[in-house]
């Protein structure tokens, strides 16, 4: 071979690979950027049972050939309460099969097609319809993948024409562990199963693979590409470390039992007549469906797994539910703020506590407190910066709304709580001067229906139950009268000073603190908005939530 066209061979499969990556790439940022939210949720609306939750995977990996999204994508349904964790790993099972999409469409070798599907695609996203658009965009990503197999075809088989370059090839791509190697690491590089199965439908026109290398090439991209994924999950929140764990055990296992299966399948399907490509191809078919079949009955028992193993750790003030890839997703990204909000009312009511009691204050936790609360309410209101509706979801503004009032008064009440009612009941002359002037009878009054009232309210807030929302106020009606007994014991049995201008101040500040948690129970919108999209916010969150402070 000339060393012009040994030249031209690499720079065609050189771009060639690059076309390949880039048009999964860029299936991945349509998905992301282009889609609507609407369009997001009809397929979200395929979650809620079994088989509708491996559909929603299978359907979210054809389109956006991109694993780490699905894994985004189940950690974000579950942290909303939208899919179990169980669940999630069906979605995840989906997501490992419909990836094989290309590689089929691929085998078809339509390649020589792919300038006039590029061309059709391209009129067709120009459209003034909004879905012939979105079918033009998604038709744009694949035949980008297509134009790219095109220049692989072609400079792989401007290369091997020469007999010794194909021989070379076949010295290195005839050890099957070598190939599966290679396929693990170059897809855990490029983050591309379809682009390993390109290259090696490419290597095989070219008679420069062997049928003995199609089975661990498959095996080996299947794993590679997740890995990345995986380990990136360990380093997020809880739902995602859980669902890194079952996808590096449901990847880990299943390829590892495939890989003992490898001989006999192989001849299985050599007998059956297929050829190299076609070995490839059904072969990533068969591990995603042997890896489904395998963990399909176990996926309860992964799931108790995952939090059995992987308890509630890391840094009070880091977000818990808040996931950036659902702000596509608004209706998805307000339940994941109300959720977050809802733990950040755990924080309140536990500081309120131990401020109420000092034998309560835990060491470390109690000075970490008002800090984590300040954190995570900015981070609560700036995530509420980002969610934009459209006009096309009025029910859903009007939801956010409520969201938005309900974001206004828990920040109003987490300044309040950390600085004024803070500094007096830390003040140990000023909390002693209430408590000993009051009487003990009273002060026990007072500081139980405070925490009572907090509780009922936060509860009714999270859960949206009326009798709990009702019973909130009678409590508010109750704490105004002992209030008002506390000052008229206060001033009235004492000369005016200093501990007791604090001790009035303080009884002020609470009552309308507590008020305000009372205008959080009265407002259902955010109960209702959870219940109608989900269905899951139950009693269960709040209790969930304590545990994390």
């Amino acid at each position: 071979m000339r060393e012009t066209e040994a030249i031209n061979s690499f720079v065609s499969i050189t771009g060639g690979l690059a076309l390949f990556l880039y048009g999964a790439q860029e299936s991945a940022r349509f998905f992301r950027q282009e889609m609507s939210g609407g369009l997001k949720e009809g397929l979200g609306r395929l979650t809620g049972s079994k088989s509708r939750s491996f559909l929603f995977g299978a359907l979210l990996a054809a389109v956006a050939q991109s694993s780490a999204i699905a894994i985004s994508f189940g950690i974000g349904f579950v942290d909303a309460g939208i899919l179990s964790l169980a669940d999630s790993i069906l979605m995840l099972m989906g997501a490992s099969l419909g990836g094989t999409l290309v590689s089929i469409l691929l085998s078809f070798n339509i390649f020589d097609y792919a300038p006039l599907f590029f061309a059709g695609a391209f009129f067709l996203s120009k459209s003034k319809k909004k879905k012939i658009r979105l079918v033009g965009g998604v038709l744009r990503c694949i035949t980008i993948i297509f134009l790219g197999m095109m220049f692989l075809r072609v400079g792989a088989g401007s290369l091997f024409e020469d007999g010794r370059a194909r021989e070379i090839a076949l010295s290195w791509s005839s050890s099957p562990l070598l190939m599966g190697m290679s396929a693990f690491v170059f897809a855990a590089v490029f983050q591309s199963r379809s682009a390993i199965i390109g290259l090696g439908i490419a290597l095989a026109l070219s008679d420069a693979l062997p049928a003995v290398s199609a089975l661990p090439i498959a095996l080996g991209a299947h794993l590679g590409s997740s890995l990345i994924a995986v380990i990136s999950s360990f380093g997020g929140r809880m739902s995602a470390r859980r669902l890194g764990f079952c996808s590096l055990v449901y990847y880990a296992v299943g390829s590892l039992v495939f890989a003992f299966l490898i001989p006999p399948v192989h001849r299985i399907m050599s007998g059956a007549g297929l050829d190299v490509v076609q070995e490839l191809v059904f072969g990533q078919i068969l591990i995603a469906l042997f890896n489904i079949i395998i963990f399909l009955p176990f996926t309860n028992l992964l799931s108790d797994l995952s939090v059995r193993f992987l308890k509630i750790t890391g840094e009070l003030d880091q977000p818990m539910y808040l996931e950036e890839e659902m702000l596509s997703v608004p209706s998805v990204a307000v339940m994941l703020l109300s959720r977050e909000m809802a733990r950040l009312s755990n924080y309140l009511e536990a500081y309120l506590q131990m401020l109420m009691i000092p034998s309560e204050r835990k060491a470390g936790l109690f000075e970490e407190l008002p800090a984590a609360i300040e954190e995570l309410s900015n981070t609560c209101q700036d995530f509420s910066y980002r969610i934009h509706l459209t006009e096309e979801e009025p029910k859903l503004r009007v939801k956010f709304a409520s969201v938005s009032r309900t974001m206004s008064i828990l920040r109003s009440m987490s300044k309040t709580l950390c600085s004024e009612i803070s500094e007096i009941l830390t003040d140990e002359s000023a909390h002693n001067a209430l408590r000993e002037r009051s009487g003990s009878s009273l002060w026990n009054e007072w500081t139980e229906l405070s925490a009572k009232i907090m509780r009922t309210s936060l509860r009714a807030f999270v859960i949206g139950e009326k009798g709990l929302i009702r019973q909130a106020g009678e409590l508010e009606k109750e704490y105004g009268d002992i209030c008002r007994k506390i000052r008229d014991v206060i001033a009235g049995s004492y000369s005016y000073g200093r501990d007791v201008s604090k001790a009035i101040r303080l009884i002020s500040l609470m009552q309308g603190f507590l008020g305000m948690s009372k205008i959080l129970a009265e407002d259902e919108e955010l109960y209702n908005f959870a219940e109608d999209t989900a269905g899951t916010c139950d009693e269960g969150l709040f209790e969930g939530d304590e545990e994390d402070v």
